[in-house]
């Protein structure tokens, strides 16, 4: 029996774009990734099996691909519970500690060999409207006609609050394109060149 939701299901896979109903709950919710093509929202599907399937097979990866999670805020409060367990004996507190990180010299996962002792890897993060120099370790002017650069794979790990690095940026991490605090999962450490400040 063709229902109207079934209807405009098959209408959206013969557009090419997702199915409303494969990305909301019936109240409007958001229940799983948005992206703008059918394509892309199929490929991440299989990419996101792939990982937690990994993942489960053969033990915890070596990085995490960020964007890969629904809730990738909730894979960074569980590694600050992890880091703060193992710091039980010098009393830290969960509510102590933050997020702390820093741009690695490895461009793709697989270049990793070892686990960090703390933290965690991550990757699949793109820096817009900047670059990163790995010689000179710090942000930089992105390339004319150059929107987006891929972000080396990053190290975050949970640290006591201390005070800031007058040139550190903490670059927000968002969800999707669109910026708001609906869709900011964190913030990234990222070093400035000396002779541009953070709020340049």
């Amino acid at each position: 029996v063709m229902s109207s939701e079934l209807q405009e299901t098959l209408q959206s896979i013969f557009d090419a774009s997702v199915p409303w109903h494969w990305e909301n709950t019936l109240t409007g919710d958001e229940f799983s990734w948005r992206l703008p093509s059918l394509g892309l929202w199929f490929t991440s599907l299989i990419n996101r099996d792939d990982q937690l399937r990994k993942w489960l097979n053969t033990g915890r990866p070596m990085s995490f691909w960020f964007s890969g999670f629904f809730n990738p805020a909730g894979l960074l409060t569980a590694m600050k519970q992890e880091v703060t367990r193992k710091h039980k004996s010098e009393k830290w507190a969960l509510d102590d500690v933050c997020a702390k990180s820093e741009v690695t010299n490895f461009d793709t996962p697989m270049q990793i060999k070892n686990q960090p002792d703390e933290g965690i890897y991550i990757h699949g993060l793109s820096l817009e409207g900047a670059a990163w120099s790995k010689a000179e370790a710090t942000l930089a002017e992105s390339e004319p006609k150059i929107l987006y650069t891929d972000l080396p794979v990053l190290y975050i790990t949970a640290a006591r609050k201390t005070k800031v690095d007058p040139r550190i940026y903490d670059a927000p991490i968002y969800k999707y394109n669109c910026r708001g605090d609906k869709y900011l999962l964190a913030y990234a450490s990222l070093t400035c060149p000396s002779d541009k400040p953070p709020s340049h």
